[in-house]
């Protein structure tokens, strides 16, 4: 049921409703509008037994602001809540801000969460001093990634190939000499993407996802055209996969599958380039490679060379396309319980690192 009160010239409603166009239609529409916010992502994300809280402002029966937040149990008496890539304010001010994130903790409280973890959007600085004074803390959950490279499509297919690096360059051209083909998928072509997502998952030894899990969020978002799938072939047989979210003026590749075969030929320079080449086909403005270290980011920035340690990572291959380095919002996080706070700020370090509550949280947005 939609809860709507009254705050000075604005109307608030707080609603639990999966489905909600038009504030999917407001995000795609407003700058700092991300994919993770819609309610179709909360559809998705209620497959894996996430609920959903939305708090949304309207001025003259317009909607111009507002957050999305969403829970889950972990324990019997124990549940928490976070908010990524929000709240989204428009062109509205800080003090906007500032009321959706109270009504955030209230909320919070009210749902038993005892962990409230909040990550801005991308580009909004309007919140940045508002969460330590309201009594948040960095936090080193990653609800999202804090660094990333990001290509400029609006530039010539020769610009954006000038910038990149010579090695992925030269990759990119043996891959057409050597046979990689690169082909958009369909919904058929989901087992096939999540046969390469576990073989993935096995040489990277980290917890896959459901198949179920892939095949509603291609229900949910391919009809709305939120969800597209590149795979790269040699030999007729798919050997990379990645599924990409176009949403506003941006397509971010969200996984990347690989079979780990053929390595010589590239295939996932292959896959990336041919997701790039079809989100400036499809006239979208920017290709974010969803998220890069932040270490290495800052190396990068200060005109150093990427650390050693992160050369046979990931990072590795989205540098090499020459997109422009940036640094986004980190977490912050509160406790409604003081004592939970402490032992989770002073000793999760001493008993998994600082990478523990990354770690469970990863571990929990896929279940």
């Amino acid at each position: 049921m939609d809860v709507i009160t009254q705050e000075g010239e604005y109307h608030v409603k707080v609603s639990e409703d999966l489905k909600d166009p038009g504030w999917d239609e407001f995000l795609v529409k407003t700058a700092d509008g991300h994919h993770v916010q819609t309610s179709l992502w909360a559809q998705v994300k209620s497959t894996l037994k996430w609920k959903t809280t939305r708090i949304i402002f309207t001025k003259n029966d317009q909607i111009v602001a507002g957050g999305q937040l969403l829970f889950r149990s972990v324990a019997p008496l124990m549940t928490v809540a976070y908010l990524t890539k929000g709240p989204v304010i428009g062109n509205e001010g800080t003090h906007i801000a500032e009321a959706i994130i109270k009504r955030a903790i209230r909320i919070s409280r009210e749902n038993h969460a005892q962990m409230l973890v909040i990550q801005q959007p991308n580009y909004s600085e309007e919140t940045a001093s508002l969460l330590p004074t309201m009594r948040f803390q960095p936090s080193s959950v990653n609800l999202a990634p804090v660094a990333s490279v990001v290509v400029d499509l609006t530039q010539t297919q020769e610009q954006i190939m000038a910038q990149m690096k010579r090695q992925t360059r030269q990759n990119i051209n043996r891959n057409e000499r050597e046979g990689i083909t690169i082909r958009e998928g369909s919904e058929s072509d989901i087992d096939t993407f999540y046969s390469l997502h576990i073989a993935t998952s096995q040489r990277q030894q980290f917890a896959p996802y459901t198949l179920t899990y892939f095949k509603q969020m291609w229900r949910i978002l391919d009809p709305y055209g939120y969800i597209k799938l590149i795979l790269a072939e040699y030999n007729h047989e798919s050997v990379s996969a990645l599924l990409v979210v176009p949403f506003g003026d941006t397509v971010i590749p969200k996984i990347l599958g690989w079979s780990g075969l053929h390595p010589e030929r590239r295939p996932n320079d292959a896959v990336f380039w041919g997701a790039i080449q079809w989100a400036k086909s499809h006239e979208y403005k920017y290709f974010d490679f969803e998220g890069i270290s932040r270490i290495g980011a800052l190396a990068l920035l200060n005109g150093e060379p990427l650390p050693e340690s992160l050369k046979h990572t990931p990072d590795f291959l989205k540098v090499g396309f020459g997109g422009k380095v940036v640094l986004y919002s980190i977490a912050y996080d509160k406790f409604n319980n003081p004592l939970l706070s402490w032992a989770y700020h002073k000793l999760s370090p001493r008993i998994g690192g600082h990478d523990l509550p990354s770690r469970m949280m990863d571990w929990l947005r896929k279940r």
